[in-house]
C-alpha cells in the first residue's frame, strides 16, 4: 500500500510560534501597534499579543483579514525561512547550477540591479 502522507520533515518551531513570530514582525515593519491591528481585525488586543506569542491560532477567516492588514500573502506568515521548492520539487539553487557560470552570474547580477533598485530601504 502505498502511503499518501509526506514523511515529516523537521520543525524548528511550533508552526503557532512560527505564524505568531511573522505577524508581530510584519506589523512592527508596517509600523503598527497591537491596538491599530486589533482594531482593523475588530478584534481584542489581547487577541493580537496571543497571536503573536503563538497560544492561539488565527481561524481562516481571520487569516484572510490578517494578511489584507498586513500586506502578505498566507504563505508569507507561515514560513519559517526555509528554502521552499516549486511545484516540481526546484529551488532557486537546483535552477541556478543548471545555468552555465556566464549565465548564472548574469541572473544573479540582474537580481542585484532589480533589488538595489527596488528593494525596500532598510
Amino acid at each position: 500500500m502505498v502511503n499518501a502522507m509526506p514523511k515529516k520533515a523537521k520543525v524548528s518551531a511550533p508552526l503557532p510560534s512560527v505564524v505568531g513570530s511573522n505577524i508581530k514582525a510584519r506589523r512592527a515593519e508596517l509600523g503598527l501597534t497591537q491596538n491599530e491591528l486589533a482594531q482593523a481585525l475588530g478584534v481584542e488586543v489581547e487577541t493580537i499579543s496571543r497571536y503573536e506569542r503563538g497560544t492561539v491560532a488565527p481561524s481562516f477567516p481571520q487569516l484572510e483579514k490578517l494578511c489584507a492588514a498586513l500586506q502578505v500573502r498566507a504563505w508569507q506568515l507561515f514560513s519559517d525561512g526555509s528554502v521552499v521548492p516549486d511545484a516540481k520539487g526546484h529551488t532557486l539553487d537546483d535552477l541556478l547550477a543548471r545555468l552555465s557560470d556566464r549565465d548564472r552570474e548574469f541572473v544573479l547580477s540582474f537580481v542585484r540591479d532589480y533589488v538595489a533598485h527596488h528593494g525596500k530601504s532598510r
